[in-house]
């Protein structure tokens, strides 16, 4: 079984992440997926995982990934 990973070569470690503070929440989600590339694959350091969160709203998911 092969996996295609090529997905992840595209993302930006979330520790070079910055997002201003002065953001709205939904503002902020938006910075979030804009710099990082996606809202469900990440990359942290050289650690890269998919988060699959089946029928849960976007806004929950990304809340629970910016720590709201």
């Amino acid at each position: 079984m092969e996996s295609d990973f090529s997905r992840f070569s595209k993302l930006k470690d979330i520790c070079e992440v910055e997002i201003s503070q002065e953001l709205c929440p939904a503002e902020k989600k938006r910075e979030y997926i804009r710099q990082t590339g996606s809202s469900t694959v990440h990359k942290v350091g050289n650690v890269e995982v998919e988060c699959v969160y089946g029928s849960m709203k976007l806004e929950k998911m990304l809340a629970d990934i910016i720590c709201e």
